[in-house]
């Protein structure tokens, strides 16, 4: 799925939102590695990004030509500051109607209104495939991201109680939450 959208931002800034492809491979590591060193919100260290550059580019390339799957990038100024990508949930039929959406952008393009585009390019494009439902989970205590999550039309549906355990021995919960396209259309 091939996506390009041209938003401008609050700042006057323009965001230029479009599909990552095995060209982007190095920069997406870069900076999905960087966003995970700023925040305690997603799934992995910084340190625990090793995939490699060919490897990245094999991914890129099997999501751009997927029919239910999408990454793109947000580029700020002609840097990418962000990455979205929802994907199907489980590739067997019975699941084929769900797909899992994750976003992650640089904490110094937090606030911009960057996040709330990413998610309403990756609905709408979720909207032209067959899927009919969407699904994230987002730590319990990242309140921005709830509440961008919320004003997009995703509700909660369940938590998953120490979801992810800390090195120094915390855990975190996560909230699970859906949006539902059928009501969406």
């Amino acid at each position: 799925m091939k996506i390009r959208k041209e938003i401008a931002l609050r700042s006057g800034e323009t965001l230029l939102l479009r599909s990552l492809g095995p060209k982007d491979a190095e920069e997406t590591i870069r900076v999905c590695r960087r966003a995970a060193g700023e925040t305690n919100f997603m799934m992995r260290y910084e340190d625990e990004w090793t995939v490699t550059p060919e490897k990245e580019r094999e991914i890129l390339a099997q999501m751009e030509n997927a029919p239910k799957s999408l990454m793109i990038g947000a580029f700020v100024g002609g840097h990418l500051v962000g990455v979205g990508s929802f994907q199907l949930a489980h590739p067997g039929d019975r699941a084929r109607h769900r797909a899992g959406l994750g976003i992650s952008i640089l904490r110094s393009h937090w606030g911009k209104g960057i996040g709330t585009a990413m998610m309403r390019v990756m609905i709408d494009a979720a909207k032209t495939t067959a899927l009919e439902q969407l699904e994230l989970d987002v730590v319990s205590t990242n309140d921005a991201a709830i509440a961008l999550y919320e004003r997009v039309g995703f509700v909660e549906y369940g938590r998953h109680p120490r979801m992810m355990k800390y090195r120094d021995g915390t855990y975190a919960d996560t909230i699970l939450m859906m949006l539902d396209l059928r009501r969406e259309s």
